[in-house]
């Protein structure tokens, strides 16, 4: 799919508020793989494409996870996390985004896993960092990424700081979140 293309579904779809902050998030998954080295282009895609299913229907998302025999586990999730398992499906389902990278990128940005491949990292990273996010640590994730250059300690802190906030409001974490903070928490140095 072309950059153009991607842009278009997603701004016909989103708030344009929505819209704008996934145009900063591919900005920033591109100056990423520039410093990490990856596609480029995927990182684009990946980037502006994440939020694809962010406001759909809760109901139509559990039939999706149902349809597309997703993790049985996303059934007891919201929008929160079930927004990009949905999202991933619908680009290789219905526009035919068949690149297995773009679409890991996609499944797991809110959620992250261990063992993600680079792409899935910046673009987990970069939807955390993008210019106009002001939550609390968010430079101090800026440095690790730019000024360090370490994604994995990054992953690690973006994933503990997710984990903490969800306990403080005393609610469920996805087990693939848990996993990626155990595993982020063994390679992160």
């Amino acid at each position: 799919m072309k950059h153009k293309d991607a842009q278009e579904i997603v701004k016909e779809k989103l708030p344009e508020k929505r819209y704008k902050h996934s145009k900063r998030v591919a900005e920033t998954a591109v100056e990423m793989a520039k410093i990490f080295e990856a596609d480029v282009d995927k990182c684009y895609l990946a980037g502006i494409l994440h939020d694809y299913s962010k406001y759909d229907e809760l109901s139509e998302m559990y039939q999706c996870v149902t349809q597309y025999k997703l993790d049985p586990n996303l059934l007891s999730f919201k929008s929160e996390v079930l927004h990009g398992p949905v999202a991933a499906v619908k680009m290789r389902e219905e526009f035919r985004i068949d690149d297995e990278e773009i679409y890991q990128a996609i499944m797991n940005h809110t959620s992250g896993r261990s063992h993600m491949t680079l792409i899935e990292k910046i673009i987990f990273t970069a939807d955390y960092i993008e210019p106009k996010r002001t939550q609390p640590g968010v430079d101090y994730i800026r440095d690790i990424v730019f000024e360090e250059q370490n994604l994995d300690f990054a992953v690690y802190e973006i994933t503990k700081s997710n984990i903490l906030h969800l306990v403080s409001k005393d609610r469920s974490i996805y087990p693939r979140t848990l996993d990626c903070l155990n595993y982020y928490n063994m390679v992160k140095e």
